[in-house]
């Protein structure tokens, strides 16, 4: 098929090169000039594994370009993915002005089509939002009809920053909120290629899966960082009593590895609009707003443990990990912000690397150290805190210990560092 993305984030790339790599012809829209030239050039703009190789090859076949003329892009296609952002906002409901101008200006190109169109909402909005929102912008713009003139769905991406490209190949199922059976015999048609179970639903169950299935990975995040908490007081490891819950599989072991707390740009913005939009309707939102508190107070747990064992004022203290998880450099939400400020108000001397995240992280603190390197963070520090799971932080030796002014390592993410015992706090762990 021929498909139009509107929006390049981590969402509509991914989702445009996939598609490409599926042998439809691509073109995705931005409004950033750069970011446009980029992609037809062959440079990938986000960092995402495997996703610039992909791309690349996808752009050679010419099954993938960019463009600036979202008119011109719906015109010549037969399907329109709006993925375009929506940000939180400062009393966490979302900012739905980025999509609501996307389906704007995808209005001018279908108001030029004599054919059918699909039309399908990626981006993460709340229940009822392409319903009330999108549906009635399109027809209101174009004179044309829902059902009749074009078709509308909802399917919400389920990706994973650090392995997105992965996620949306090899996905664990796929969600149609469809408008009507023709809507979603279009969307399934393009899905045809991929081996998982689809699930139909209406439009607004789609959104709504969104944003409870994140809700609940937070809320199983927080759960095991309580849990670790007690762990840490009995003296057991918290990753022995998270192993034995997740063989129960009504639970899973998935998202109960224990640690400074969640982050990133889906979690905290989705947690919080579920409970803004709970509140508008006037539902009880209790066990979300105890995952919101728990998180944020755990973010600092590590400067906690950190003052058990020396006084960080004055100190040099290296931090290993700045983005919010490893495979990625988005650092928005990042434990890592909170931690380093923490330890900038108590005058220790910070000392930072992170193998892509450093340069998003200088347009936040400014005025601590980069590294080039973890041992380089490490020299002549007092202590070192592992904040993000990167692999090549599992090769730490006794040599980059010694030589560190102290020899303690207090770690966020759990590294089994079985040389090092001695010298390694855990967070929620021995």
């Amino acid at each position: 098929m021929r498909i139009s993305i509107i929006g390049t984030g981590y969402v509509g790339l991914t989702a445009g090169v996939g598609l490409a790599s599926k042998e439809h012809d691509v073109k995705c829209v931005d409004i950033d000039e750069k970011k446009v030239e980029q992609i037809n050039e062959g440079v990938c703009p986000i960092y995402e594994e495997d996703l610039p190789e992909l791309m690349e090859e996808t752009i050679s076949n010419e099954r993938l370009e960019a463009s600036l003329d979202t008119k011109e892009a719906v015109r010549n296609s037969e399907v329109t993915f709006l993925c375009v952002g929506t940000p939180r906002q400062e009393d966490g409901t979302i900012n739905l002005e980025n999509i609501k101008k996307a389906a704007r200006d995808a209005a001018e190109g279908l108001k030029e089509k004599d054919e059918f169109h699909m039309f399908v909402v990626k981006s993460t909005v709340i229940p009822g939002t392409t319903e009330d929102q999108i549906i009635p912008i399109l027809e209101k713009e174009t004179g044309k009809e829902v059902g009749e003139d074009f078709g509308v769905c909802m399917n919400p991406e389920f990706l994973r920053e650090g392995n997105a490209l992965d996620d949306f190949l090899n996905p664990d199922r796929i969600v149609i909120g469809e408008y009507d059976e023709k809507s979603g015999d279009i969307l399934e048609q393009i899905y045809t290629d991929f081996e998982t179970q689809i699930l139909r639903t209406s439009l607004k169950a789609a959104e709504l899966i969104k944003y409870a299935s994140n809700s609940l990975l937070a809320t199983k995040v927080s759960f095991i960082n309580e849990i670790g908490n007690l762990c840490k007081e009995l003296n057991i490891d918290v990753y022995e009593v998270a192993d034995g819950i997740g063989l129960d599989e009504r639970v899973n072991r998935e998202f109960l590895d224990s640690g400074p707390g969640w982050g990133g740009s889906c979690f905290p913005k989705d947690v919080n609009a579920l409970i803004s939009f709970m509140s508008e309707k006037g539902v009880d939102s209790q066990v979300l707003e105890s995952v919101i508190r728990q998180n944020e107070d755990h973010k600092t747990k590590l400067v906690e443990l950190l003052e058990d064992e020396i006084d960080v004022s004055g100190k040099r203290i290296a931090i290993l990990g700045l983005a919010f998880k490893p495979g990625t450099d988005d650092i928005r939400n990042s434990p890592a912000i909170d931690i380093i400020e923490e330890l900038k108000e108590k005058d220790a001397k910070v000392k930072a690397y992170d193998p892509q995240a450093m340069e998003n992280m200088q347009d936040i603190h400014k005025d601590i150290e980069y590294t080039d390197s973890a041992a380089e963070a490490m020299k002549d520090s007092h202590a070192a805190l592992i904040v993000t799971h990167w692999d090549e932080f599992h090769d730490l030796t006794m040599q980059d210990l010694d030589e560190m002014e102290k020899p303690l390592v207090v770690e966020g993410r759990k590294m089994d560092y079985d040389i090092l015992e001695e010298h390694t706090k855990g967070i929620t762990w021995p």
